[in-house]
């Protein structure tokens, strides 16, 4: 009797653990190219926006769960998608069940991964039919998915904002630097969110949110630091890093840098600054001040990194930890 309760409880162990079920209705679209995938859609409250969530390789819909309860208490919608060859989508237009390892992902030839953005077309195109307006619906992809993702945003000026959880330069040979120089005049907000102890993400977001900074303006950039794993894992090490982002999503923009004061200082004479000539030529000569007054060109720059380059604002991230394309 002991020896078959152990052997119950070994089994219990040894068995898988069931994926969390998504709320939501049961969704199946088609693709340009004839792709057959299933989704799970959640319609948002009225004036709320909605997210297409776009999952990693090797993933599926549900690694999206956490990130979807942070999205229900806001009255968010959402539209989670296994990708071509991924999950339940996994027939191919020809018949064949395949799984994702048999997705080709070249750099100079076939990248199923590219096409992906198809994907993307076919849940925001079955949203937009049913009435939800094009402007409310975001976008937000772990890992290969932020890289298909920002693809579509790019040439998709209705999306309203942008995530990216894990970003790489080029992951699945998927390269997305183009595709955010490409929000050049847009205030479309980015979110770029990586683990400090992702190595690879660690080197390569800083370069992407220079880029982003630069596209859509440094308010409409942001970077998120949780402290360990990659993709969706990140919210299950994170507990609270879900509603994180569900906040970022109602207030993306940062706030304006606190203006500088030109008022007269409160004890300076009312007369002090009229007594300069119009000319200038009563104003201080910057060259006649006593060495003491000047800044010593030999002592450190005190916003310099180790280095001795100047330290990003928002980017600098540790290079620890490991991981893989």
């Amino acid at each position: 009797m002991r020896l078959a309760v152990l052997l119950s409880f070994a089994l219990l162990a040894a068995a898988p653990a069931r994926a969390a079920a998504l709320l939501g209705v049961p969704v199946t679209v088609k693709t340009v190219d004839g792709w057959t995938l299933k989704g799970v859609w959640q319609a948002a409250r009225p004036g709320r926006p909605t997210v297409v969530l776009l999952h990693g390789t090797g993933q599926r819909k549900e690694d999206w769960v956490p990130m979807t309860y942070a999205l229900r208490r806001k009255g968010d919608g959402y539209f989670a998608l296994d990708l071509r060859g991924h999950g339940e989508s996994r027939v191919t237009p020809s018949g064949e069940t395949i799984t994702w390892h048999k997705l080709q992902a070249h750099a100079k030839g076939p990248n199923d991964y590219e096409d992906m953005t198809r994907d993307v077309e076919a849940a925001v195109a079955t949203m937009t039919a049913a009435g939800v307006p094009e402007e409310s619906i975001g976008i937000m992809g772990a890992e290969v998915g932020g890289s298909i993702g920002v693809k579509y945003a790019a040439v998709h000026p209705k999306v309203p904002f942008v995530i990216l959880l894990s970003p790489s330069l080029a992951w699945r040979e998927v390269p997305i630097v183009n595709a955010v120089r490409a929000f050049k005049g847009r205030t479309t907000p980015i979110l770029l969110v990586c683990a400090a102890a992702d190595k690879l993400c660690s080197r390569e977001t800083p370069l992407l949110y220079a880029f982003a900074k630069l596209a859509v303006g440094e308010r409409n950039a942001t970077v998120m630091t949780p402290a360990q794993e990659r993709g969706t894992r990140m919210f299950l090490r994170d507990r609270g890093l879900a509603a994180r982002v569900a906040d970022w999503i109602d207030d993306p923009v940062a706030p304006e840098p606190p203006a500088v004061s030109t008022a007269t200082a409160p004890g300076v004479a009312a007369d002090t600054a009229a007594a300069a000539a119009p000319d200038g030529s009563n104003a201080p000569d910057p060259s006649a001040a006593p060495d003491s007054a000047l800044p010593d060109a030999s002592a450190p720059d005190p916003s310099a990194g180790p280095d001795g380059a100047s330290s990003p604002d928002r980017s600098a991230r540790p290079d620890a930890g490991g991981g893989s394309r």
